[in-house]
């Protein structure tokens, strides 16, 4: 397998990894990952009231984004202190692949309302995923060249066609995934995708559906807040209208790509 990982070729078939290298890097990204949830636990411990540690736990559903928001809200709690255990917990989630941001980004949402969310939410969603993305360059590359090279091969085939607008191609992937999160995420550094230039996409490219997500929390705790809730507000308007465009751009980009495959074969 040959693939074009920044600016040179490297033939995949001719450095396969032995079974300790293997082990070596199953073990470091396990110790990591334990360091990791001591580090998390020990900012939540430190930094988040007794009332909230009696309901700490990730929101799976909406009654409990309410729980964690009324507890989060309470005059016991620092708002700094709130801000880096959100920030932590989600990066820590996209880190290591591991479901739970999108109740979280509701959570956002409620907390602090849709567009300061959103921010905050992009930034964290950006530097977890290039967290994974360091990890599998500096520990995943045996494990990816031994269980992943036919993927790794048949996503090499398609970056190579987009080489010249990569920026576009990846944060069309992150608005409309083909390929899921956690493997452009491990695979993007050994096939040529710069740091910055994934860190920039994931940001912007996972704005769409984070958008929703925020201000989905901000609508219920409004709805929550008051027995009165006009929908046909400026706010909702413009809102619709933006989650009406950002749906539309996976399909501009996906047209314009095929376009250019159409273009390479005629």
């Amino acid at each position: 397998m040959t693939i074009l990982a920044f600016g040179f070729t490297v033939n995949l078939k001719k450095i396969m990894p032995t079974k300790s290298s293997i082990i070596t890097s199953v073990i470091s990204l396990v110790i990591i990952f334990i360091l990791s949830t001591v580090i998390l636990y020990l900012i939540l411990n430190n930094y988040l009231s007794k009332e909230v540690k009696n309901f700490l736990k990730f929101p799976r559903t909406l009654k409990d984004v309410k729980i964690l928001h009324d507890a989060l809200t309470g005059q016991e709690n620092d708002s700094i202190h709130i801000v880096i255990c959100y920030a932590a917990t989600y990066i820590f989630l996209q880190s290591f692949s591991i479901p739970g941001s999108v109740m979280l980004g509701v959570l956002g949402g409620a907390l602090w309302g849709s567009w300061n969310a959103l921010v905050l939410v992009s930034f964290c969603s950006g530097t977890g995923a290039t967290i994974s993305y360091l990890l599998s360059y500096y520990l995943g590359q045996p494990i990816i060249q031994n269980y992943l090279s036919e993927r790794m091969e048949h996503w090499n085939e398609k970056l190579n066609a987009h080489r010249k607008g990569l920026f576009s191609y990846i944060i069309f992937l992150k608005v409309a995934p083909f390929f899921p999160n956690w493997f452009i995420n491990i695979a993007s550094p050994h096939l040529g995708v710069g740091v910055w230039v994934f860190y920039w996409a994931t940001f912007f490219g996972t704005t769409p559906l984070s958008f929703i997500h925020v201000q989905a929390g901000e609508t219920i705790h409004r709805l929550s807040e008051s027995d009165e809730f006009t929908f046909l507000t400026l706010q909702n308007i413009v809102t619709m209208s933006l989650i009406a465009i950002a749906a539309l751009i996976p399909i501009i980009l996906g047209k314009n790509f095929a376009s250019q495959e159409k273009s390479k074969v005629d």
